[in-house]
């Protein structure tokens, strides 16, 4: 069945009543928000504050990492003796904000560290023998890594053996040795001793520098440079943290929400040109990072200019900074051409072979693939079809790929389980990178269907869900509760958007399709139900409101046109939807963006 007809399972979360009537009146929230907070592992009051305030007195201390006084030790000892620092970095959004990030640390110091992002083409991710050897030839004394190194066993002994030390920063799983670094941080290192595990590559780069800047100040408080520096690397690390997908929980929804906040004003001027060449003039918000920031900066990584993100990212000045900025706009325009053709290819492969109907993992080769983007169309496919999916551009006798999962299956511990079948490979539980040759990939495919057969017993497993926290009646809704349901932000993945699901909901205008393309699906709805008491906001200093927005709420499926057909003037439907705050041509106003919805 084509993806665009499969059909979501609705999956309703339940909350004890008595627990949602605690938090509700100990913060005084709308009972909607409370049930949305116990979802995300919210149990107390307390605990609710700390979600929806967060504070870096939430932040762990850096030096909880057992490497990280070694490391910090050694970086000092580098910056006092003016030896040669180079910095390993990546070409994806985590590996060039942590490479950044470090080259502007060094500036602190009036050090100019050098930078090495390999090239996606043709070298592929991490650290290889090439780039050490040039490194030696340099006189470089200390190499950094940034969102790579942790399996790279071969290349830090040939370091060793010519004389650099080597500190490495990533997040990346652990292979079954490490290398023999000088210091490792990495939250998944078995017997490391931080708490938070989850950080991204950027997140682990942050704690280095953060550390780099308190035993430099020797306890006293940071200078203003120092604290600049700072708030530009935590919005970095927010970038970072939702481009690379991890958990948005924790110490990350500590980094990113501030992160966030501080980008309209950054001190970083490659920030702002990014904001400023997407037309954004306020605070992000997650589904910003994820459809207009993070895509530009990937978009040099993508076409052969891999280095461009980093180079914006540390641009001195603001007008350098906005002629990058328009150059990665200019590829991302590219990159979207791109993308659409070959996922229209991916699509009529998949639908085309009868045979991937049985597959739990599509595994597709192809010769017009593009390395850079085969990353981006993977996800596509996988959202689409409801399956992980590894998509390898093949060039000759072999090929680089990459895979994106769907939630439940691990696809490096499936890829590690065949480890044999490729040349390289490395990543985490949802999204992962390998090399492979033309051969091996027809093995590949059988061998990681076998194993997900073993690790996936659902018989409907091609069957999506949508994950409602509620049901919440229209009539509960208002303004100033939705503002505080918008505090649960940044949404990503670990912290999804509250979805929520009302029953008996009539259709009170003709529906229509709107916008470009495929088109969305615009309605009016209205349901008849008595509104739940609002009561004081006192959490958000909020007044209460006089009375739940009543009559009629404008609805928008995006994506959804298609669907215009089934429904008419006087239809009773479910709907699951998320609301939204508008304040498009007069006062704000609760509107509702469908998810899914049952005539």
């Amino acid at each position: 069945m084509p993806a665009s007809q499969i059909e979501s399972a609705w999956c309703v979360a339940s909350q004890r009543s008595s627990h949602v009537r605690e938090i509700s009146s100990a913060l005084k929230l709308p009972e909607y928000v409370a049930r949305a907070l116990i979802n995300r592992g919210v149990r107390d009051a307390d605990s609710a504050v700390a979600y929806l305030k967060p504070s870096s007195h939430q932040l762990e201390d850096p030096f909880a990492f057992r490497h990280m006084e070694r490391a910090v030790d050694r970086i000092l000892k580098a910056i006092k003796g003016g030896e040669k620092i180079l910095i390993q970095g990546d070409y994806d959004v985590d590996g060039s904000t942590s490479a950044a990030m470090l080259v502007n640390l060094f500036r602190l110091f009036d050090v100019e560290a050098g930078v090495s992002i390999p090239s996606r083409a043709e070298e592929g991710y991490g650290l290889n023998e090439r780039i050490i050897r040039d490194a030696a030839k340099a006189g470089v004394k200390l190499l950094i890594t940034c969102d790579n190194g942790t399996t790279a066993n071969n290349e830090i002994a040939l370091a060793n053996e010519l004389g650099i030390d080597t500190i490495i920063t990533d997040h990346h799983t652990v292979g079954e040795t490490l290398p023999e670094a000088l210091a490792i941080m990495n939250p998944h290192i078995e017997g490391e001793t931080v708490r938070f595990h989850d950080l991204c590559g950027a997140g682990v780069a942050f704690k280095l520098a953060w550390a780099v800047l308190q035993k430099s100040s020797n306890g006293s408080s940071l200078d203003e440079p120092f604290k600049d520096f700072l708030a530009g690397a935590q919005s970095l690390v927010a970038l970072a943290s939702i481009a690379d997908v991890v958990p948005l929980t924790g110490e990350n929804r500590v980094l990113t929400t501030q992160g966030l906040r501080l980008m309209p004003d950054s001190p970083n001027p490659g920030i702002r040109a990014l904001m400023e060449s997407t037309g954004l003039d306020r605070v992000p918000t997650g589904t910003d990072v994820g459809f207009k920031l993070a895509p530009r900066l990937n978009a040099g990584g993508r076409l052969g200019r891999e280095t461009l993100a980093m180079e914006l990212l540390t641009a001195r000045s603001y007008g350098e900074a906005m002629d990058i900025a328009r150059q990665m706009e200019s590829l991302n325009r590219e990159r979207q051409g791109v993308d659409r053709a070959l996922t229209k290819l991916a699509e009529e492969m998949v639908n085309a072979d009868v045979t991937f109907e049985s597959d739990r993992v599509l595994v597709l080769g192809h010769e017009d693939f593009h390395p850079g983007v085969v990353g981006i169309v993977a996800a596509r496919i996988s959202r689409r079809f409801n399956k992980p999916a590894v998509l390898v551009a093949m060039q000759g006798a072999s090929g680089r790929g990459s895979g994106r999962s769907i939630p439940g299956f691990h696809l490096y511990n499936a890829l590690n389980e065949c480890s044999g079948l490729m040349a390289r490979f490395g990543g985490h539980a949802q999204a992962a990178g390998l090399e492979i040759t033309r051969e091996n990939l027809g093995e590949l495919r059988r061998a990681v269907n076998e194993i997900a057969d073993k690790h996936i017993m659902q018989a409907d497993y091609a069957t999506p869900t949508l994950d409602i926290d509620a049901a919440v009646p229209l009539a509960s809704l208002d303004v100033a509760g939705v503002k505080i349901l918008e505090a649960l932000e940044p949404f990503g993945h670990g912290n999804t958007e509250p979805v929520f699901m009302a029953d008996d909901v009539e259709v009170v205008a003709p529906p229509r399709v709107v916008g470009r393309g495929t088109g969305h699906l615009s309605l009016m709805v209205r349901q008849n139900h008595t509104p739940a008491p609002s009561g004081p906001r006192d959490l958000f200093d909020n007044p209460p409101p006089a009375v739940a927005q009543s009559g009629s709420f404008k609805a928008i499926g995006f994506g959804m046109g298609a669907r215009v057909g089934e429904l008419k003037r006087g239809d009773h439907v479910r709907i699951a939807y998320t609301p939204k705050i508008s304040t498009f041509r007069g006062p704000a106003e609760v509107e509702l963006e469908l998810k899914d919805l049952r005539v």
